[in-house]
């Protein structure tokens, strides 16, 4: 159960930390869907939901059990709320870039956000493509 907690964690912490940029054009189902379906949830400040498409859409070998998948939507969930009713909630979001590997087999999707209290940021999350759908991806 640590090994998969752990992994969690790890997805959490690359998916608002890393940064890139690119072209558009993936489609309904692509990278910048996904993180669109996420944001808006968030900014919706309904962040069980957001967590659990993140947990949907993980890039991994094993499948968490509901009780993993509980615990880490509870952590998540209380840590994102924090830091954005901070910052006075998600004003706004905009999906900057999607820049899709020319194999096919990987992306990354940059989105600005600005908060309520006027500060802005920009993350970037990457995307690998297995089984013929894209996955947040916990590779370098």
């Amino acid at each position: 159960m640590k090994k998969i907690f752990s992994f969690l964690t790890m997805a959490a912490i690359v998916f608002f930390v890393t940064n890139c940029g690119g072209k558009t054009g993936s489609g309904s189902n692509g990278p910048a869907s996904i993180e669109k379906a996420i944001h808006t949830q968030m900014q919706k400040g309904n962040y069980t939901k957001a967590v659990e498409i993140m947990i949907d859409n993980l890039d991994g070998e094993k499948t968490p059990t509901a009780e993993e998948k509980a615990e880490f939507i509870a952590m998540f969930s209380e840590k994102a709320a924090q830091s954005n009713e901070a910052k006075g909630g998600i004003k706004s979001f905009e999906i900057i870039s999607e820049d899709i590997s020319e194999d096919g087999l990987s992306a990354t999707v940059s989105t600005k956000f600005v908060y309520g209290n006027g500060e802005e940021s920009t993350e970037t999350s990457k995307y690998a493509k297995r089984d013929g759908k894209w996955k947040l991806s916990m590779g370098k």
